[in-house]
């Protein structure tokens, strides 16, 4: 009870950055008259935040500023010019720390610096002066508790993107997920040809070619342009087909923002040659993405369900057909997991609050449907000392929670950003470049964060049956595969497990974490394979302790010497290839041919002295 008081009595911690020392210092001295409000830091320009975020070399000493500490950093981007720099800031800023809240001040307005801030995520925005000092601490209130607040008219104009050279539109009106899927993969498609038109372009034009490599160029050059024509023949079918299908809207007026006050206006005519990006408050006009990543796993878990991986999982054990039904049974429980998570209205900062609580939910439900919720099995003679009767396998492999959680849960890797991408429309960090929703590299890192998460929970559900049931008849009966039910090859398999776990908890998450990656484990048409993605991990890097900590340090040490190493080895194998080849070998051949040379002469000897004998 007193914790509770405790944590409401807190006041929010904000941190200011603004260039104007007037306005900043007048910000705090309002925000300060504010009892549960603190100002705990202040930077006269925001390119320095990012500096004053970052932790000194020192081990023991701290940053500046504690990013982890904040509630809401309030940005002021007026006087930087550059709208492609104050994206990349508050990019990095979202990138680096999901879990701070940006509120963006500024004095003017531009639409494509607008769109940019809404695509990565900053959760508020405002004009300054636009509304009195009480309204506007009500807004940081609002986005410090992961909100987004933005004016009606800023909001529009950040969801408009103007494509005038883009591939015509599909319509998603009347198709299936996966059609939308398609249709995404062949836009992406379509860019990759241009790339690839613009390289052979810039070859055959920068680059002294002879006759021959210039007629491969050209040819591949037609090839291109024909699949591009092709695949935009494709599209306009599809997309009219649609429009035939579709009911008749009436004719709008043009659009233009000269006849629209964007101050006064609380909605605005979006045109039709748009690329929309909203928040979790559109998703009834817009494509479920849930939906198309669902259907997505769908297809491809047929020929999914043989491991690739060169590790050994838990799921292997299992019969081809009990290892799709487990994977389907964790797809249908985090489908459910998101719905309940809509319906509940959570925020984005309840998420991470959250996040262990919903990988228990996820994990015991999917446990409880894949063996039956009251499933029981006879006990082995050997085992069954007390004489027990039968046991409920359910509740039993429930009370190894906090093993599964420890071992597999914990270490699934962003699961708070794949919830946060599916509910609120979030922006997802790939290759450190924020990609917006929708996105055909976005839709790709989902769908690879999802299957990692299946694939990991699937794992968690069997690894208490492996502990506490491995050598039941009943159990290998119904679930293992032929190839494992001998006791010798269980005990094995479970060995290997064991090994695994010890070999990437001392060696393989320390060289991930240094290389500042996750490994996740994908479906593919050729099976289970593992890719590895970019994620900063720089906190986990400073927490490494004992063999983790010395296994970076060995990595370190041998990219330091390497490439000398290296350089001298390669240089010693010249010497020595240099004197055998010049030295010893030129020396060996000057002998053999001496030796040719005297047995010749002696030779020559013999014949003349019999042919003179002869002549005698």
């Amino acid at each position: 009870m007193t914790e509770q008081a405790a944590a409401q009595t807190q006041p929010l911690q904000f941190m200011l950055a603004d260039t104007d020392p007037i306005f900043r210092v007048g910000l705090k001295a309002c925000l300060d008259a504010v009892a549960d409000i603190q100002v705990v830091a202040e930077a006269d320009d925001p390119a320095q935040v990012l500096q004053l975020f970052s932790t000194p070399l020192a081990e023991e000493a701290s940053p500046e500023v504690d990013p982890q500490s904040l509630d809401l950093l309030i940005l002021d981007i007026s006087r930087v010019g550059d709208t492609e720099a104050n994206g990349l800031l508050c990019q990095q800023l979202k990138g680096r720390y999901p879990n701070l809240a940006l509120f963006v001040l500024s004095a003017t307005i531009d639409p494509n610096q607008l769109t940019k801030l809404w695509q990565v995520g900053v959760e508020g925005f405002c004009r300054k002066g636009s509304v009195d000092t009480p309204t506007l601490i009500q807004q940081f209130r609002r986005t410090s508790q992961g909100q987004r607040v933005w004016d009606a008219a800023q909001k529009a104009q950040a969801q408009i993107v103007p494509q005038p050279d883009a591939p015509p539109p599909m319509v998603t009106q009347n198709v299936t997920a996966f059609t939308l899927l398609r249709q995404v993969f062949m836009q992406t498609g379509l860019k990759q040809i241009e790339q690839t038109l613009e390289q052979l372009q810039a070859r055959r034009q920068g680059e002294a070619l002879t006759q021959w490599q210039r007629a491969v160029n050209e040819g591949r050059e037609r090839e291109l342009q024909s699949v591009r024509w092709l695949v935009r023949q494709y599209m306009e079918r599809q997309s009219g087909a649609a429009e035939e299908d579709a009911p008749a809207e009436p004719e709008e007026p043009a659009f233009s923002w000269a006849n629209v006050d964007p101050w006064e206006t609380d909605e605005l005519a979006v045109p039709s040659r748009v690329t929309e990006v909203s928040d979790g408050g559109d998703l009834a006009a817009q494509p479920d993405i849930t939906t198309v990543l669902m259907d997505g796993l769908l297809a491809k878990l047929p020929t999914s369900l043989s491991n690739r991986t060169q590790d050994p999982l838990e799921i292997d054990i299992l019969k081809a057909q009990k290892r799709q039904d487990l994977f389907l049974i964790v797809l249908k429980q985090f489908e459910t997991v998101v719905e309940e998570l809509r319906y509940a209205q959570v925020t984005r900062s309840q998420l991470v609050t959250k996040r262990s609580k919903l990988l228990q939910d996820l994990w015991m439900g999917a446990t409880a449907d894949f063996f039956g919720k009251y499933l029981t099995i006879p006990l082995s003679p050997a085992v069954n000392t007390q004489g027990l009767e039968d046991i409920e396998i359910v509740s039993v492999l429930q009370q190894d929670q906090t093993i599964v959680e420890a071992e597999i849960l914990n270490k699934i890797p962003l699961v708070t950003e794949l919830l946060d991408h599916l509910l609120f429309k979030a922006p997802l960090l790939v290759d450190n470049t924020l990609s917006a929703v929708g996105s055909p590299e976005a839709m790709l890192q989902a769908e690879a964060l999802l299957s990692n998460l299946v694939v990991s929970v699937a794992n968690g559900v069997l690894q208490p049956l492996l502990n506490r049931f491995a050598t039941n008849e009943a159990i290998k009966q119904s679930f293992y595969d032929r190839s494992l039910i001998s006791t010798r090859d269980i005990e094995r398999f479970r060995n290997a497990l064991s090994n695994h776990y010890r070999s990437r908890r001392l060696f393989k998450e320390p060289t991930d974490i240094f290389e500042s990656q996750y490994r996740l484990i994908v479906f593919s048409e050729a099976g289970m394979q593992k890719i590895s993605v970019y994620a900063s991990r720089d906190q986990e890097l400073k927490q490494l302790q004992g063999i983790r900590f010395f296994v970076t340090l060995a990595l370190e040490g041998r990219d330091a010497i390497a490439p000398p190493l290296q350089a001298t080895f390669t240089f010693l194998g010249r010497g020595v290839v240099y004197i055998l080849t010049q030295v010893i070998g030129r020396g060996l051949g000057l002998i053999g041919r001496g030796i040719l040379q005297g047995v010749g002469g002696t030779w020559q000897d013999i014949f003349v002295s019999r042919k003179s004998h002869q002549e005698k």
